[in-house]
């Protein structure tokens, strides 16, 4: 068999520029100490018993000092609630150097917290007693839900829930309300974990950009259920779900129920048009008539009022509501920078920026309850006016083009999708490191960094991170990790517990490796935990020593989910290599829907389904017409190109299937199957399977290696003191 690891050469890089925790304390240097309290005061002389008050004021003390660059600096932020209504700017006249980094950092064993919000009092909570209100709310709800006036708390800009989908752009959450530091959940019908609302007969499909009509024209539909005519006073709902396929999802604003036609108009079509295919359901949501549940809210937008329903007794509670939509701390052009063991929490939009620079490292932060990512790591793109769809990069004439734009993430994917080789300006060897990222509303990191038309890697990392439930509010193509660009890693992350994808990938040689992934694609179907496709040129991707586990489809649609989706032609050039995968996919563990030129080599497969998938297209044929196709040229030849260097010189085998010298195949060796008895592995009953030392595996498949299992996942480290079994 031709073998593909005779045929292209893969260069990780993957910089690691971090220092330990304490690093900069241990320097033979004197360290600068700068000290905060949110009970400080900015004309204090920042001592730690008399700190500075403010981020701002510190900053602009090491501007005016001649320390910087020199020696260590280290701001000591006391424990306690660091309320901020804009943006914290780092660039690069703030800057640290190899040796003598500027730390931000919360002072040992103290809890700090930047918040993006308000807190409220319990005492500004009150029973609903407006007569027209209570008769909206179900009967067994009444008398239990609680309300706030939010005019009187001064906050008027209450935000808009949609429209936001897979292919519409990122979007600020709306103002969010938490408790107890769990944000709870906007009213809806069903509630979550029930089943769907089927979708009824389309009598109106609405316009369908993703063919060309930009019409704006709306869907029409008849819904199944009369829960819908207790709806009609409602001016703000919204239905969410799968409209066609079942990796699309969308959040579409209803403009008018019909009780006589038993009918549902939207405001906005769907970007593949609403069809009654096996896949389509969905829920109404933002809806007082819909506060059924303990944890459950609206906000009723014209009166500034939000209800809910309590969770637990109020008296003692910490409430919180969102409000700040701009990301919370900003890095542009800024290098040895670091940010320590901080809380991000209760902001509407993303809790650190960074373009630019290199070497600045986020550790042991926690970054929760946001209305979109973790971190950003790259430009974004100027969202489309309205939220509007752009057809995968397509722009309908007079709307304003596509633009790249610090701080936001907006229209990235599309742009991504429509200009492959897309500089976002993410910077070098920067490392998000042994951080908690939860709760978040579209996303965890989006990892951007390196040049692909020159393949010069970046060197930005996300290690030891752990990365869950990062979409409430958009559920498909918001992965934990969205990496793209050149030369970066994903290592030792656990990521898990989510609707979408784990990974999502653009670009080359980057590393994914020695992560634990497991349930995630909860909400998709046709979809893989991790996900790439489209784009030949995107090779060199190691995929090594990963646990991916418990990965079903509970979709209704039919075509299932796998741990790793080599999608539409993807010559990808990948080697996989050391995996082990338990349960990982229904219909297949690694599929290729054309393409392929990947070497699958001494994984292992637990009561998998069939191991490799391939879809029944001749894929040799079909990779050839994508390449002389209109955007196969677009991709292949003027974004990058394959047939000049730097790709025919890493990646010759690219040349070689556009020239038709060779086909496009997929290399199987030296893979253990294991099915039933599991008496092979260690433990696993425990989620133990790493292979005993006497394992006949090793025996019976000539050359196969060790699996070093136990590296596998999370570690122990200056910032994380605790693994979870």
């Amino acid at each position: 068999m031709w073998s593909v690891k005779k045929s292209f050469v893969f260069i990780g890089v993957c910089f690691m520029t971090v220092l330990p925790s304490g690093a900069a304390e241990k320097t033979t240097q004197s360290m600068v100490e700068i000290y905060l309290s949110p009970g400080g005061n900015d004309e204090n002389p920042g001592t730690s018993t008399q700190p500075f008050r403010t981020l701002e004021k510190a900053r602009a003390v090491i501007r005016a000092g001649d320390d910087r660059g020199k020696k260590p600096i280290v701001v000591w932020l006391q424990g306690g609630r660091y309320f901020r209504t804009k943006t914290f700017d780092l660039c690069e006249k703030d800057s640290g150097t190899q040796n003598a980094p500027v730390s931000y950092k919360a002072v040992a064993g103290q809890q700090v917290v930047l918040d993006g919000g308000i807190t409220i009092s319990s005492s500004e909570c009150s029973p609903v007693t407006d007569a027209a209100v209570l008769s909206r709310f179900v009967p067994e709800a009444r008398g239990k839900i609680l309300q706030i006036d939010l005019r009187a708390l001064g906050v008027t800009d209450y935000g808009t829930l949609g429209p936001r989908a897979s292919s519409r752009p990122y979007l600020p959450a709306p103002l969010e309300l938490m408790i107890n530091n769990q944000p709870m959940d906007i009213a809806r019908w069903p509630n979550i974990g029930q089943p769907l609302i089927e979708l009824g007969k389309v009598l109106d499909s609405g316009s369908i950009a993703r063919l060309g009509d930009y019409s704006l024209r709306p869907a029409v539909f008849e819904y199944v259920t009369p829960r819908a005519e207790r709806w009609t006073q409602a001016g703000d709902i919204y239905i969410a779900g799968f409209f066609h396929f079942g990796w699309a999802d969308d959040t579409i604003l209803v403009d008018k129920i019909d009780p006589e036609a038993g009918t549902i108009r939207t405001a906005y079509p769907h970007l593949y048009g609403f069809t009654n295919r096996v896949e389509a359901a969905w829920y109404a949501m933002n809806l007082i008539e819909e506060i059924d549940m303990p944890g459950e809210y609206c906000v009723d937008r014209k009166s500034g009022i939000v209800y809910f329903f309590p969770p637990c007794d109020m008296k003692n509670a910490l409430i919180q509501v969102s409000v700040m939509k701009e990301p919370m701390v900003a890095l542009e052009g800024a290098s040895y920078i670091r940010l320590e063991n901080l809380t991000f929490e209760d902001s509407r939009g993303t809790a650190v920026y960074i373009e630019r620079g290199k070497a600045c490292l986020i550790a042991g932060c926690t970054m929760r309850n946001l209305g979109m990512v973790g971190v950003q790591i790259g430009k974004g793109v100027r969202p489309l006016q309205d939220g509007l769809h752009n057809a995968h990069g397509k722009c309908q004439e007079g709307l304003t083009k596509h633009i790249p734009e610090s701080r936001v993430i907006g229209s990235m994917r599309n742009y991504l999708y429509a200009n492959t080789a897309w500089n976002r300006e993410g910077g070098y060897g920067h490392s998000i490191l042994s951080c908690n990222i939860y709760n978040t509303g579209a996303g965890g990191i989006i990892l951007g960094g390196g040049d692909r038309k020159t393949l010069t890697p970046a060197g930005n990392s996300v290690e030891n991170c752990d990365i869950h439930h990062v979409n409430r509010l958009d559920r498909a193509n918001r992965a934990c990790v969205n990496i793209d660009g050149v030369g970066n890693c994903i290592r030792n992350c656990h990521l898990h517990d989510t609707t979408s994808q784990a990974v999502l990938l653009h670009g080359n040689d980057h590393i994914v490796e020695f992560n634990r992934i497991n349930n995630v694609l909860t909400d998709l179907s046709d979809a893989g935990a991790v996900y790439m496709g489209r784009d030949p040129s995107e090779s060199g991707n190691m995929f090594r020593f990963n646990f991916f586990y418990n990965i079903l489809n509970f979709h209704k649609g039919e075509k299932g989910v796998q741990a790793i989706f080599f999608d539409d032609t993807s010559i990808c050039g990948a080697t996989i290599f050391g995996n082990v995968f338990y349960k990982a996919g229904s219909s297949g563990v690694i599929k290729f829907n054309g393409g392929g030129l990947c070497a699958i080599e001494n994984n292992i497969f637990i009561d998998c389904p069939l191991p490799v998938y391939v879809s029944p297209d001749n894929h040799t044929e079909r990779v050839r017409e994508f390449m002389a196709s209109a955007l196969g040229q677009t991709r292949l030849r003027q974004a990058v190109d394959i047939l000049a260097p730097p790709y025919v010189t890493k990646y010759p085998v690219l040349k070689e299937v556009y020239d038709h010298k060779i086909a496009v195949t997929i290399e199987f060796e030296r893979n253990y199957i294991a099915s039933g008895d599991l008496s092979e592995f260690e433990n696993p009953a425990g989620m133990n399977f790493k292979l005993k030392d006497n394992a006949k595996v090793f025996r019976e498949i000539e050359g196969f290696e060790p699996i070093p299992f136990q590296r596998i996942g999370l570690y122990i480290d200056g910032y994380r003191t605790t693994v979870a079994p």
